[in-house]
């Protein structure tokens, strides 16, 4: 690898941290739950609103993140973005009501921009041979901090459990330790935020704002010495005064023009298709989702081993993407979910709810304040229905009550295929980082072009956003109670199905070709001249 390529990982890599902070804060709050249902009492609703909190703070900072990009430079807002992040990491932990946690993690979500932003940045510093790899970099980061907050949620609810001296000495106990797993967010945090000062301006940024030796400067670093002059030659070209130098208002504009149709279609729907997979609601619910198939304690360690398999499937998604190009793994990955979340549906379907004496008699030594008896009329009675049987229990013994016995009930009751769900999850979740997490943020540093690029990004990722950090974990905790386990993933599949036949229709293969050459071969597939298909054939391969 030369040195310019070592520069460039390098700088991928700290901007990809972002991504790490990410993940660990949509998998800590998973972790939390039990415990924050209990002292707040929230219901399905404000379960899935503490999820989804942050997403409302990106829904906002997205509809002004393009502006930030183009006015103070990708760096500058990034390094605000991390700011954020230590600020909500501060509040989340020593949150004193169910309205400060969802505030504070409100706030997280403005940083939740980092996600497209760094897509950006990294799509314009990258070489075209190694962008799909450096792009997909966020990904990795994402399940890495994803597979550290299962294991760090794991650790600390051991570590309550045996009641050390050590977590005494802390004040690491059952009624604050969500506060610990939230808190643990603020050292990568601040760790981010002072890497962010090592990484230069994104050159074609600085171009785009009449900085010709501060970009030439980057590009050096960035490319090899002969390369250099074409690089800041072509990069010029496609940033002439008269194309490029448009406002604000000018590039959301020139965004929904003739031009750009095939582009945004790609970037909204790629966005949609991600998001109604379901993913982030399995993600910021995995050990909820664990404790409906009766995993008990072990839901934590189940969320480990799927996440650190998830993790092994990014990895491999980065080694591949360069060689087998995204459309083929973005249609592979999708004929996957739709397999392995039909697994999970039907896992659920074929499940039996039953309370014998034996049931109650565990129940009466893991929770001696609580009146086991309270259950004897449903003795023996088989449920076929998840919503049905928590219902029945509800009715019971109440809403309050059911929190706090959930877990071990269902882990006590429940009668289902388990094995064939958690290999539907592990399929799903391996398929997802293989295809649908890294291809999502290639694919939009990749198609769109530097003229409109922050406005672009931003638009897209805040329809990811709309649907994917808010619609579906908000509505997973009440889907789940009202709709049932296997409707709500037999439906995911069904969005998969339909994404597979839409980006079937209308992706184009980018690998190895430069931003400014993807910015040619869209305006050949927007052209409608009779001679559009053989020009795309030989620009580009759909298969």
């Amino acid at each position: 690898m030369s040195q310019p390529e070592r520069n460039a990982l390098f700088y991928a890599f700290i901007v990809s941290i972002g991504g790490f902070i990410f993940g660990l804060d949509i998998m800590l709050i998973s972790g939390t739950f039990q415990y924050t249902t209990v002292e707040f009492g929230l219901s399905a609703i404000e379960k899935g609103n503490i999820a989804a909190a942050p997403n409302y703070g990106a829904l906002l900072a997205l509809l002004v993140a393009g502006y930030f990009c183009e006015r103070f430079g990708r760096k500058k807002t990034l390094m605000i973005i991390a700011g954020l992040y230590v600020v909500s990491a501060i509040g989340s932990a020593f949150a004193p009501s169910y309205f400060w946690l969802f505030f504070a993690r409100l706030i997280g979500g403005l940083a939740f921009t980092s996600l497209s932003l760094a897509s950006m940045y990294i799509g314009e510093i990258a070489p075209a041979k190694m962008r799909g790899k450096l792009v997909g970099l966020n990904q990795l980061n994402i399940v890495f901090g994803i597979l550290a907050a299962t294991i760090l949620n794991y650790y600390l609810v051991q570590t309550v459990g045996t009641q050390s001296e050590w977590a005494s000495s802390i004040g690491l106990n059952e009624g604050n330790v969500w506060r610990w797993m939230l808190g643990l967010e603020i050292l990568p945090a601040l760790i981010w935020l002072a890497l962010l000062t090592i990484i230069p301006e994104s050159p074609r940024w600085l171009m785009l704002n009449n900085k010709k030796q501060q970009s030439l400067d980057v590009i050096k670093k960035l490319v090899p010495a002969a390369e250099v002059d074409a690089e800041y030659q072509q990069i010029k070209q496609h940033l002439n005064t008269t194309e490029h130098s448009l406002s604000y208002i000018e590039q959301i504009k020139c965004l929904f023009s003739k031009s750009m149709r095939l582009a945004l279609l790609i970037g909204v729907f790629m966005a949609i298709i991600q998001s109604l997979s379901g993913m982030n609601a399995i993600l910021a619910f995995m050990p909820m989702i664990f404790q409906q198939v009766g995993g008990g304690d072990s839901a934590f360690l189940q969320s480990i081993w799927v996440s650190l398999i998830g993790t092994v499937f990014t990895v491999l998604a980065l080694v591949l993407i360069d060689k087998l190009g995204r459309r083929k793994i973005l249609l592979g990955g999708l004929f996957t979910c739709v397999v392995s979340l039909s697994l999970v549906a039907y896992g659920f379907f074929n499940a039996v709810y039953l309370i014998e004496s034996s049931t109650i008699e565990q129940l009466a030594l893991t929770h001696p304040q609580f009146n086991s008896q309270l259950l004897q009329p449903m003795l023996d009675q088989a449920f076929y229905s998840d919503i049905e049987f928590k219902a029945a229990v509800i009715n019971l013994i109440g809403q309050s009550q059911f929190s706090l016995l959930e877990t071990d009930l269902l882990l006590l009751t429940t009668d289902m295929p388990g094995e064939l769900v958690l290999l539907g999850i592990i399929t799903f979740v391996c398929a997802y980082n293989f295809s649908l997490g890294p291809i999502l943020w290639i694919l939009f540093s990749e198609i769109f072009p530097t003229k409109v690029r922050a406005v672009a990004i931003t638009s897209s990722a805040l329809v990811a956003t709309i649907f994917g950090g808010i619609i579906v974990p908000t509505f997973f905790p009440w889907q789940i109670e009202n709709l049932g386990a296997s409707l709500t993933f037999f439906a995911y599949a069904g969005f998969c199905i339909v994404g597979l036949a839409i980006m079937a229709k209308i992706t184009p293969e980018t690998k190895g070709k430069t931003i400014e050459e993807i910015e040619d071969l869209i305006s050949i597939e927007n052209d409608d001249s009779p001679a559009k298909h053989s020009s795309i054939k030989q620009a580009n391969s759909f298969n």
